[in-house]
Order: C-alpha cells, then structure tokens, then sequence
C-alpha cells in the first residue's frame, strides 16, 4: 500500500540504499501482480555482494513496513 516511489526514497535517504522505483517497462507484469497503481521496488545486488548486503536490506523493508 505504499507508493513504490516513496519507499526507494526513504531506503536512500534513512539506508543508504539506492534502488529503481517504478514500473521498470513490464506493464503486463504489473496487472499480473496488482502493482501497476504503486509499482514495485528494484533492488540490484552486483558480483560484490553478499548475504549481508542482503539481510541489511530486508531489515530496510522491515523497518518501512512498521
């Protein structure tokens, strides 16, 4: 229910993450999902990442969804 918008901003400015808001080109997938009103969230984990990059973004979204 939030603005997908909204979230990458708040990952940015309180996490320091950066990821693509939006409806990244997929329209279809969007109607498929119910998301084509808030889009989604794109997070892109790269050949350095590694699990805890990933458990620190999960504690993001936790954190926004309270």
């Amino acid at each position: 229910g939030i603005d997908s918008g909204a979230v990458a901003d708040i990952l940015n400015t309180e996490f320091g993450i950066c990821t693509r808001a939006g409806a990244h080109c997929a329209p279809l997938m969007h109607e498929a999902l119910g998301t084509k009103e808030a889009g989604i969230v794109r997070f892109s984990f790269g050949y350095f990442s590694d699990i805890n990059d990933v458990d620190y973004c999960m504690d993001a979204i936790k954190k926004i969804l309270k």
